[in-house]
């Protein structure tokens, strides 16, 4: 027997069978959530079922949790055996891993006094099931490749890999490119600083590591109002993107921030400014 070391073109997704009959079964998804009895109409996904219920007032009740369950059996598998703690990081404030695949356990959001999801990766039915669950949604999905794109890259450095539109217009330019880019950034992020400093929130992204710890490493660094958790360090490339990210900043977003001018005098410390 030859055992081949799993690659992209020799991987196939993972399988429940049971041998427990001449010919070989594969359990499907249905077989694994579903309980029986009162099983949701014939559908091509969950996900789609769950828009098309969530749509109409009279089937929202039917949804259930193996609904959610059934949006993505590896994930569901990987987080009911794996499931990763929900940790605080100031009062009635938690991150952790997204809890589209697991719906039960919002109860423990609930538990805790949580009174919003912010979601760093904007999964698909996440904000259905957060309605139904009773929680406010807020997605803030920006920090993927953030450090690539403005406001953390010097002009240069975006004139270097942005191409031009070839429609000669009078925006085509990485000028025009840079500043939308930068000003969308920093509006969401003064967004997303709101959302933070209102509490009772529960922050996660798809795994709740990557994208979460970027996003509450800006927190610490860049909301004055924030009083919770500052273990989290950055590498010196990070500590370079926020130098750029600071210049960005107008006084007006350094007022919408909260600013004082001893907390900019300690934030440019910090950074080596």
């Amino acid at each position: 027997m030859r055992i081949y070391q799993v690659r992209p073109f020799n991987y196939s997704p993972v399988s429940f069978r049971g041998y427990y009959d001449v010919t070989e079964k594969t359990i499907t998804v249905d077989d694994l959530l579903r309980k029986k009895g009162d099983p949701p109409p014939n559908y091509k996904s969950a996900s789609q079922y769950i828009r098309e219920a969530y749509s109409d007032p009279k089937q929202v009740k039917k949804i259930k949790n193996r609904d959610f369950e059934s949006i993505d059996l590896l994930e569901t598998y990987k987080r009911t055996h794996l499931p990763l703690p929900i940790s605080k990081i100031n009062k009635n404030c938690y991150r952790g891993e997204a809890l589209l695949y697991t719906p039960k356990r919002m109860k423990e959001l609930k538990d805790k006094h949580v009174t919003t999801v912010i979601d760093l990766a904007k999964l698909p039915d996440y904000d259905i099931l957060c309605d139904l669950k009773g929680f406010d949604y807020y997605a803030f999905p920006m920090f993927l490749k953030y450090r690539n794109n403005p406001p953390f890259v010097t002009r240069e450095e975006f004139a270097q890999t942005h191409e031009i539109p070839n429609t000669h217009l009078p925006d085509d330019s990485e000028e025009f490119a840079y500043d939308n880019i930068s000003r969308e950034f920093i509006d969401k992020f003064k967004e997303f600083i709101s959302v933070i400093n209102k509490g009772n929130f529960y922050i996660c992204c798809n795994h709740g590591i990557i994208r979460t710890d970027a996003a509450l490493l800006m927190n610490q660094y860049f909301n004055p109002k924030w009083d919770g958790d500052m273990s989290l360090k950055p590498d010196e490339e990070q500590v370079e993107k926020f130098k750029i990210f600071y210049e960005n900043l107008t006084n007006r977003d350094k007022r919408d921030l909260g600013f004082t001018e001893e907390f900019d005098q300690s934030l440019r410390k910090k950074l080596g400014i």
